[in-house]
């Protein structure tokens, strides 16, 4: 029942739906189905307009099918629970591959549906002796089913929300004028309390970068709070407003609704005058950013202000430095951290890794990688700007 296109990177895109992965969630119901009921195989199965998925397997090696080739179809179609007592007697099932191919006689199925309603996928059974299932055994599975419902529709709804938060962040790389800005979000769970952005007002670049105390979507949402009020602050930084007056107005804006939340943001907001390299920057607990300058030294660039929510009465204080031809500045989250060997000196493999990158796209795609191989605890995320040196 394996695809050989099934490890195809690009299915695993946004959009493609949460199903596309393996979920130790949907393990839970078909590990129990399986044993209560004794089969030889139990899925949950994702009903796409021509394929099938499988985000749960158990007693055989499964990932997607036509869907047309499968019981399942049917189940979608009808979209209500189905029993094949013995496939080979039924026209509609007898000659599926499940059945020619590895001697499927008996199927039940019971239809799974999103939050509207619509057949979403379903959860199966499947042994090779012809079976019945008496009327206890039918409200078990659907009970099962049930269980099973949920954590797809749980699914969705993140995804929904990962796509949300997406969508707020820089729709790409920046390059202009000898400048190369490039960022990345990288969460631990589907939607993350990271974020990140960066524009150009009137020859001005405004980059920033908040970790919101948390995980999740309740993080989230307070993470699209702060870039939306900071976003509203570039024309007045652009006008010469000191940018510590600027983050103290959002962070006093915002503390109200952190404290209920019980949460705070970690936060560096700069603006650089694109034409000579002129950068100001608040850092609000964050700590975390790191310039490689043309010859190779490392400067870390923070301050002793507090992050944003945690008293109401802080201020924060602008600073500043000058990015020169060839310098490099990254931003990054503590995830970044749990990438490295040494996490107490961390600016010397974190400044080694951008000296050895040419621009700042090839930095990323080398950070991703590492993030795919290794065990992060939190959200990564990296904001790099590379000035040319030409």
């Amino acid at each position: 029942m394996s695809d050989g296109n099934a490890s195809d990177p690009a299915r695993g895109a946004v959009g493609a739906g949460p199903w596309r992965q393996r979920t130790d969630r949907l393990d839970r119901v078909t590990r129990l189905a399986r044993t209560i009921f004794g089969v030889a195989w139990t899925t949950v199965t994702v009903l796409e307009e021509d394929r099938a998925w499988f985000p749960s397997v158990q007693g055989v090696d499964a990932r997607v099918l036509p869907r047309r080739e499968t019981f399942c179809d049917t189940t979608g179609r009808d979209g209500r629970t189905l029993i094949v007592h013995d496939a080979t007697t039924d026209p509609r099932f007898d000659r599926l591959p499940a059945v020619v191919d590895r001697g499927i006689r008996f199927y039940a199925g019971v239809p799974l549906h999103d939050a509207s309603g619509q057949v979403l996928g379903t959860l199966c059974l499947y042994d090779t002796e012809p079976r019945d299932l008496d009327a206890e055994q039918r409200e078990t599975l659907e009970d099962l089913a049930a269980w099973a419902e949920q954590e797809l529709q749980s699914a969705a709804e993140l995804l929904r929300a990962a796509e949300v938060q997406t969508s707020m962040l820089p729709s790409g790389p920046l390059a202009v004028e000898g400048w190369d800005v490039h960022g990345m979000c990288l969460p631990s769970l589907a939607v993350g309390g990271d974020l990140f952005d960066y524009a150009i007002t009137q020859d001005v670049l405004h980059v920033g970068l908040g970790d919101v105390m948390g995980k999740g979507t309740g993080a989230a949402l307070l993470g699209a709070g702060v870039r939306t009020a900071l976003r509203r602050t570039h024309a007045a930084v652009v006008a010469g407003v000191d940018l510590g007056i600027t983050v103290t107005q959002v962070a006093r804006s915002l503390t109200p609704d952190l404290q209920r939340a019980e949460s705070f943001v970690t936060l560096f907001e700069a603006a650089i005058d694109i034409d000579d390299g002129f950068m100001r920057y608040v850092d609000g607990g964050m700590g975390l950013c790191l310039v490689v300058r043309a010859d190779g030294a490392l400067d870390r660039l923070s301050s002793e202000d507090l992050p944003l929510g945690v008293l109401t009465d802080t201020h924060w204080t602008e600073q500043d430095t000058t990015l020169e031809p060839g310098d490099r500045l990254l931003l990054f989250s503590d995830g970044l951290l749990d990438l490295v060997d040494d996490q107490v000196e961390w600016w010397t493999p974190i400044g080694q890794l951008v000296r050895e990158h040419a621009d700042a796209g090839s930095l990323l795609t080398t950070i991703a990688r590492m993030t795919a191989t290794g065990s992060p605890t939190d959200d990564v995320t990296v904001v790099a700007v590379f000035r040319r040196a030409d």
